[in-house]
């Protein structure tokens, strides 16, 4: 028997504006499309937003077993219903449209917490098929924000190590978004003569904080870039003579490789990021340091101006 193909199209991810307490809906809309090769009767076309069931959002690692009720939603719109009309061989779409609520928890896969969804099509009759694709809750802030305002507000932050080194790091925005470069630019200064540079790098770090019964804080490094010996300039193993500047980039990972900042029920995650030198003194003893400011990871836009518009001729490519 020659089964039909459903297939299901969202028009990207949800992105919420504003604090779950004061953020409005979202409408979540998309397409079915459903092939049928052999006449069959169908009686209900039906299109599911909720929590992630399985696939692979069941097999990413997490610690968090316990099942809460207030992750799982689930919302519908029946795009197609009938007491059982046969339908001939050919292509069929239908449009979906469905309000989800300004407080849904965002997504986030972490040691602790595991919060998912996906949209489902579902086509019943003589035949059930069905067809599930990921989809990623995003919240910004609102417009006129004060966390909005962060975005404008850049990195300048320095401190002194007995008296004996300075560091500074600055220009870069504390707001990042996903998948961006992130430059910064690191200054070294010696207040002490005789030392020399054998180190020097960014470090981007993740921390996760559950607050429960059993409180546990844990971080990882989520991108780091530290030049190599002979790039930016001879400066390796040399003296430090008043003070030497370094314009680094590192490259901020996709979304879900690296979580956005988030707070969900006792998780929280959050970033920060550090300038790393290391130096030598004249008797040949090393000290690596570690200069920290916090940064925040925040979703892109929902609209990128320098996006190419999508052409006419693209229509037919998933018919």
């Amino acid at each position: 028997m020659i089964l039909p193909s459903v297939r299901v199209f969202a028009l990207g991810d949800v992105v919420l504006q504003g604090a779950p307490a004061d953020a409005p809906g979202y409408v979540f809309s998309g397409r079915v499309l459903i092939t049928i090769r052999v006449p069959a009767r169908i009686q209900t076309v039906k299109v599911v937003f909720q929590t992630a069931q399985g696939g692979r959002w069941a097999r990413l690692r997490h610690r968090d077993t316990s099942s809460d009720a207030a992750d799982n939603v689930s919302f519908s719109d029946s795009v197609y219903s009938s007491a059982g009309e046969v339908w001939a061989r050919g292509t069929y779409e239908f449009f979906f449209r469905i309000v989800l609520p300004g407080d849904l928890g965002e997504t986030m896969f972490t040691a602790h917490k595991r919060v998912a969804y996906e949209v489902r099509a579902q086509l019943s009759g003589s035949v059930r098929r069905e067809a599930v694709r990921p989809v990623a809750v995003k919240r910004m802030p609102y417009f006129g924000s004060a966390w909005e305002a962060l975005a404008s507000d850049m990195v300048h932050v320095s401190a002194v190590w007995r008296d004996r080194i300075e560091m500074c790091a600055l220009g870069c925005s504390r707001v990042q978004r996903d998948g961006q470069p992130l430059r910064v630019t690191g200054v070294v200064r010696a207040l002490e003569k005789g030392f020399c540079l054998t180190k020097v790098g960014v470090i981007l770090e993740e921390r996760t904080r559950c607050r429960s019964a059993r409180s546990t804080s844990e971080s990882h490094v989520a991108a780091s870039r530290f030049l190599r010996a002979g790039e930016h300039g001879d400066w390796h193993g040399r003296a430090i003579v008043d003070q030497m500047a370094f314009d680094l980039e590192l490259r901020i990972p996709p979304a879900y490789k690296i979580q956005y900042d988030v707070k969900h029920g006792p998780v929280t995650v959050s970033h920060r990021l550090a300038f790393v030198v290391a130096v030598v003194d004249q008797f040949g003893h090393g000290t690596s340091l570690r200069l920290f400011t916090p940064l925040h990871i925040m979703p892109h836009d929902c609209v990128d101006l320098h996006d190419e518009l999508p052409a006419y001729a693209d229509v037919q490519a998933d018919r």
